[in-house]
């Protein structure tokens, strides 16, 4: 990769950094890709079409790397398929003194029902647009210096983990760390993963999920110990790299490749779950519980079988099995699944708790 190219996609990444908002919800640019290109040329934007089509694969299925098979290749040379509209902008290089000062992107958007059907057609897994949402919490040892990255912070790490968090579609959003927080959250709270700080100043963002890391950057080596940490369970590794890009990008993939394992629906053919949801207590509650329902990319039709009152019997079509299904559809807290089954019917037991939980 040329220098050029090089500076463009690190520029392009640092740029495009969006703020991730808090809580399990659907990712509303998962579809939007921008990809640097060197000139408006037809060959540099038929190669930002495929590097678009390979980010947005990666996105929708979870996998880090694409797999190879005649529907992805087929894909891949006729991009333009699967996108409804495209632009060029030009934005600044925010490094003083960097050079190119400015950077071409091509923007590209995807049609979410094409991208569907390739995954579908390609055997690929889907992870649903309905995410966990992290918070970062990053102590960075550096000399002497010690520091908590907050979310304004020009650091290599931050930035290369945003690039990465991008890239794999994963909303993650780093502490303000404004004056308040500053005293609230020391650097030694979060060197020693001090629970109750953490959680307290957590509320603040109203993740689903908390990230802890202690990194220190000596002997051009970026060595890193994490923590993640997510309705009482505890995940721990350490990752050490030569450069901060490759530490930012490590981390990312190890959480992209904890949530993929708990989340993804793997490929395979539509079965119908038998539902019955409890809570629904007027009209209102019932035409959101079907709007709900219907705008989740992992159930493919539902099907409603009897109203009774406070109580709908439904069934969906999803290749998600129930434990993969249950766990997706609490993540928002709008259905609260119940551990028992209804022994009438050999039913999943819902709560609908509509908008309260949110």
């Amino acid at each position: 990769m040329g220098r050029f190219a090089r500076v463009c996609r690190w520029m392009f990444w640092a740029l495009t950094a969006l703020s991730f908002h808090a809580n399990a919800a659907s990712i509303d640019w998962l579809y939007d890709v921008d990809v640097p290109v060197a000139d408006q040329s037809g060959d540099a934007r038929v190669g930002g079409f495929k590097q678009a089509l390979a980010v947005v694969l990666k996105r929708v299925s979870g996998l880090a790397e694409i797999p190879s098979n005649a529907a992805v290749n087929a894909a891949l040379e006729s991009p333009q398929r699967f996108f409804v509209e495209y632009r060029y902008r030009t934005v600044d290089n925010p490094v003083p003194g960097a050079t190119p000062t400015k950077v071409l992107l091509l923007s590209v958007r995807f049609a979410e029902s094409a991208i569907q059907k390739l995954i579908a057609e390609a055997g690929l897994p889907q992870w649903s647009s309905k995410r966990p949402t992290t918070i970062a919490w990053i102590v960075v040892v550096d000399g002497s210096a010690r520091s908590v990255l907050g979310s304004s912070d020009p650091d290599p790490l931050l930035i290369a983990m945003r690039a990465r968090a991008r890239e794999r579609g994963l909303p993650v959003v780093w502490p303000v760390m404004d004056l308040e927080e500053q005293g609230q959250v020391p650097a030694s709270a979060v060197s020693s993963a001090n629970a109750a700080v953490l959680e307290a100043a957590s509320q603040r963002y109203s993740a689903d999920q908390t990230l802890i890391g202690r990194v220190t950057h000596a002997n051009n080596t970026w060595s890193a110990e994490w923590q993640v940490w997510q309705h009482g369970n505890q995940q721990r590794f350490v990752v050490e790299s030569p450069t901060a890009d490759a530490a930012g990008a490590a981390v990312v993939d190890r959480i992209v490749e904890l949530l993929v394992a708990r989340y993804v629906v793997a490929s395979g053919n539509q079965e119908r779950i038998q539902l019955r949801v409890d809570g629904i207590a007027n009209v209102g509650d019932y035409g959101a519980l079907l709007k709900y329902l219907g705008g989740l990319d992992f159930i493919g039709a539902v099907r409603v079988e009897e109203i009774r009152p406070d109580v709908v019997l439904l069934s969906v079509a999803t290749r998600t099995p129930w434990d993969r299904l249950r766990d997706l559809l609490a993540l928002d807290g709008r259905l609260e699944p119940a551990e028992q089954v209804d022994p009438a019917a050999d039913r999943r037991v819902l709560t609908w708790r509509g908008a309260r939980n949110r």
